[in-house]
């Protein structure tokens, strides 16, 4: 998913001079680009917002125009307020052909067991994976099928492919299993647990 976001220069700016910034509507954000010193920029978050909310469940691309410029990017890292949840920051990654980034998978789990009927819990233990690519492959994300999963079956990261793309986690990393009732454990998920995920398709966040 492509997104087309209007930014503008700033300069670095004291700490007052940013909470004026936030409380203008406005969130400051840093463009790094290969390891060089990034360009501080302000965002429009009602803009903003309105464009993560769609790329929820997906990694999506940000077209940055800057003073009539275009810069491809992706978020590497967000900062949230701890109490209004509002984004205060944000870091974007510029992307350049032929040089590999890193990038979090975020996992979209697609069917529901029918083993959740007679009572068996689903543990959901990762929503993405950590993986690298070339910027051509990055893909939306990851759709795992489950709906055919029976008691005792589990899938790990091994078991997931994604053409041109290296995932780095350790392969025996379990993602999701189906196991008769139990205390405590990995997150647990029921049916209808299940079907939110569905629906959601919950963010997924790069770092």
């Amino acid at each position: 998913m492509i997104l087309n976001l209007e930014v503008e220069k700033r300069t670095l700016g004291t700490k007052s001079e940013l909470n004026q910034m936030r409380k203008n509507g406005l969130i400051p954000a840093v463009v790094y680009s290969g390891g060089t010193v990034g360009s501080n920029i302000i965002v429009p978050a009602i803009e903003f917002n309105r464009l993560y909310r769609k790329s929820f469940g997906e990694i999506a691309i940000f077209l940055l125009k800057i003073d009539g410029e275009e810069v491809r990017t992706i978020i590497k890292e967000k900062q949230i307020h701890p109490v209004s949840r509002d984004i205060t920051h944000i870091d974007f990654l510029e992307l350049h052909p032929g040089i590999e980034i890193s990038i979090d998978v975020p996992i979209n789990f697609v069917g529901t067991p029918e083993a959740l009927k007679e009572g068996a819990i689903l543990d959901v233990s990762r929503r993405s994976l950590s993986a690298s690519c070339l910027p051509r492959h990055i893909p939306e994300g990851i759709q795992l099928d489950i709906s055919n999963m029976t008691i005792g079956d589990t899938i790990f990261c091994k078991d997931i492919e994604l053409e041109n793309v290296t995932f780095t986690e350790p392969e025996d990393l379990a993602i999701v299993s189906l196991s008769l009732p139990r205390v405590g454990g990995a997150e647990e998920a029921d049916q209808e647990d299940v079907e939110d995920l569905v629906e959601e398709q919950s963010e997924e966040v790069t770092e």
